[in-house]
């Protein structure tokens, strides 16, 4: 295997425990079964030498990576029916949603960097 691509799957799986980490903070019992989940899937594969499969493996991983990142939130039980969300801002930026009609989104002074989110403007 090339060094470059055994750099790449390593960066990948480090990516993954950080999102992971991100993901579940406070959680110990959800960190330690994605903690053995992402370990056993790459040791189930950490035998696979042919690259084209590697690849395709890499991919999947990103792929997870971009779900864990984007599409999990978070729930605490407070008390019966009440639960407290942990929203990270990954999973806002690509469900926000933006009307068009209450705000200019081409600006003449392309001085200000700024992004349009939920029908507001807001300087990055």
């Amino acid at each position: 295997m090339a060094e470059s691509l055994r750099r790449e799957i390593l960066h990948q799986f480090k990516k993954l425990h950080r999102t992971r980490l991100n993901t579940f903070k406070g959680d110990e019992h959800a960190l330690k079964v994605v903690r053995d989940k992402i370990n056993g899937e790459y040791r189930k594969y950490g035998n696979v030498t042919n690259e084209a499969a590697i690849l395709e493996l890499n991919k999947f991983a990103q792929e997870v990576e971009h779900e864990l990142r984007t599409n999990i939130i978070q729930a605490v039980k407070k008390k019966p029916g009440v639960f407290a969300l942990r929203i990270t801002p990954d999973v806002l930026l690509d469900n926000a949603t933006c009307d068009n009609s209450s705000t200019q989104c081409n600006n003449q002074d392309n001085s200000v960097n700024q992004t349009l989110m939920c029908g507001k403007n807001t300087k990055k």
